[in-house]
């Protein structure tokens, strides 16, 4: 099944959404916080974890070859798309919410910080899986 192996990414992947559909005055503010400007962390964990799980979910599918194939690349490419949606859903469709290109930026850098991440994973937890298939 196509989605066996990628539905932890699935799963992230409309946590994203929701989380970046709440409307703007329900999000609690952290005053002492604001200093960090931890929105863009946020934003660098969330679009990490997503490139980490699409590649290992990549991995240990059958189909289509292509992801397979690149399993690195198709998960960075999608996961900066995937940001540059989010963005534009908070600019022109979610209720006070505002689109912000340093978010996807963030959000790129992260999906790139998720690569990272993977290739310093265990290896032998990514080939435990691809070995049993």
């Amino acid at each position: 099944m196509f989605f066996k192996s990628l539905w932890p990414a699935l799963l992230w992947a409309l946590f994203i959404l929701v989380i970046c559909g709440i409307p703007g005055e329900r999000i609690p503010r952290v005053d002492f916080l604001d200093w960090m400007k931890p929105d863009k962390l946020v934003h660098l964990f969330v679009f990490g974890l997503l490139s980490f799980l699409l590649t290992r979910g990549f991995l240990n599918q059958d189909v289509p070859a292509f992801f397979k194939d690149h399993p690195k690349t198709s998960a960075v490419i999608l996961s900066i798309l995937y940001g540059i949606i989010i963005e534009v859903l908070q600019e022109y469709v979610f209720i006070h919410r505002s689109g912000d290109v340093r978010d996807a930026m963030a959000d790129a850098i992260g999906a790139w910080i998720g690569i990272w991440f993977f290739n310093r994973w265990p290896k032998k937890r990514t080939q435990k899986k691809s070995a049993t298939r």
